[in-house]
């Protein structure tokens, strides 16, 4: 099966321009999706025997290998890596938040080939949402021109928001800029060159994007309490574990019409966004405690469950610390991190315990501590920015970054690469049927909080 791209990218006159190669069609036909399906469970189970080979040299080295796995030109579009070969559409905008930040240190070659991929996958998303009439979680290749879509293990809360994201950061140099400030300017930025290409496809799917996005909005929200209906389910970055209106769904889906009104994509206006914000953090936010609570089940309010995935506060623009009110929230999230220790052996365990109930099969009897105890690297990163945003006022914070970043750093030189998930001993994730992906393309969001460190304390 070719995994060459159906779309092609070319600098002219330092701006990147994004060309379709090959047509590519779309299938609903059930028995594709059984098919991709059961090859996704086998190569998950597959590589708990066939590990990735761990990659050799210090930080650095590493780095700049899994920078040339995972954004070479010619990969078709961003993945994870190891057994996640598919487009989970999501990962633009959360897990690979970082991939388009001009400031991270790198060569003109990697930040032209990072765009580019970012261009590729997102154009990739949008026509297969066209040729779909919907959204999905996950993309999947079933042959050299033909794809499916499912949605892993309901329908994605988080898909649109990752494409409002992307097309963002592509036309819009302060974007990023703006989620994850500096306190000094650096030099070494590289200039955004793919605006054009970017409000080019704003302006090609306008049309799909207002469609998805109404009914996206419409299906979700309870218009009465403007939250997320219950009990629905959704697929998000947790999307092992059954939750009921989750902080982080309703989170996503405000910031996601926050970032279309930008683009008149929908029409909602800033006083709106502002007073729906509230009713969220109202809904949400238990004051005795310092956490957003994980859902509006039953069981999360008895048990004040705690889900590192409310970090989502920060990259999606939702909490702004400028504000003396948000930043304190922001702050006793991080009080209860330490409380609960959930930053030892490093940040971030996803939840204190596991779930297992809760839990969608294949995850409670393959990997059980995947979506609880376990520590997730992308969340450990959005934890440890979070320290650096409010680090000015609270010194301490600063020294708990750099003990953070130093044992990340530890991790990625002694496993060979940068693991998705890590036990609760801060051990590699492997059990009898997963181990956590090694050349994991997330790396791009540690090399952003290293930079958003070393800006802190030059």
């Amino acid at each position: 099966m070719s995994h060459t791209s159906p779309f092609r990218t070319k600098r002219i006159h330092n701006q990147i321009i994004l060309e379709q190669t090959r047509p590519i069609h779309f299938t609903h036909k059930p028995h594709y999706r059984l098919f991709v399906y059961a090859r996704a469970g086998l190569r998950i189970a597959t590589a708990s025997i066939a590990n990735e080979q761990p990659l050799k040299g210090n930080e650095e080295e590493i780095i700049r290998q899994i920078h040339t796995i995972r954004y070479n030109s010619d990969n078709p579009y961003v993945i994870t890596g190891g057994h996640f070969p598919q487009i989970f559409v999501r990962n633009l905008g959360i897990f690979f938040n970082a991939l388009l930040d001009p400031r991270i240190p790198s060569t003109d070659e990697d930040w032209y080939l990072r765009q580019a991929i970012a261009l590729k996958t997102v154009e990739h998303d949008l026509e297969i949402f066209r040729l779909a009439n919907r959204e999905y979680t996950t993309i999947t290749q079933v042959n050299k021109s033909l794809y499916t879509g499912l949605d892993l293990y309901a329908r994605p809360s988080d898909s649109l928001y990752a494409i409002m994201y992307t097309l963002t950061a592509l036309t819009d140099d302060t974007f990023i800029k703006s989620r994850f400030p500096t306190i000094r300017i650096s030099k070494a930025e590289h200039p955004l060159q793919t605006k054009k290409a970017g409000m080019k496809l704003l302006t090609t799917y306008t049309p799909l994007l207002k469609q998805l996005l109404n009914t996206y909005y419409q299906e979700l929200l309870d218009t009465k309490t403007n939250l997320i209906k219950k009990p629905l389910l959704l697929a998000s970055a947790r999307d092992g574990i059954k939750r009921q209106s989750s902080f982080y769904d309703n989170v996503i889906l405000w910031s996601t019409l926050q970032l279309s009104a930008k683009f008149r994509l929908y029409d909602i206006s800033e006083k709106a966004l502002q007073i729906w914000k509230v009713q969220i953090i109202k809904a949400f936010w238990d004051e005795k405690i310092g956490i957003f609570l994980d859902d509006l089940s039953l069981l999360s309010h008895k048990a004040k469950l705690f889900s590192a995935d409310s970090f989502i506060v920060t990259s999606t623009g939702f909490l702004d610390i400028k504000k003396v009110t948000e930043r304190k929230m922001l702050l006793q999230m991080i009080q209860y991190v330490k409380k609960h220790q959930l930053d030892k052996p490093f940040p971030l365990h996803y939840s204190s315990i596991d779930l297992s109930k809760n839990l969608y099969w294949p995850v409670r009897y393959f990997a059980p501590s995947y979506m609880g105890t376990s520590i997730w690297s992308h969340w450990g990163m959005e934890y440890i920015k979070a320290l650096l945003s409010l680090a000015k006022d609270s010194p301490e914070l600063l020294t708990d970054a750099k003990k953070h970043l130093s044992a990340y750093k530890n991790t990625i030189e002694k496993y060979g690469g940068y693991p998705e998930v890590y036990n609760n001993n801060g051990e590699i994730l492997s059990t009898r049927l997963y181990r956590s992906v090694l050349h994991n393309g997330w790396i791009i969001n540690y090399e952003q909080t290293k930079m958003l460190y070393k800006n802190l304390v030059k």
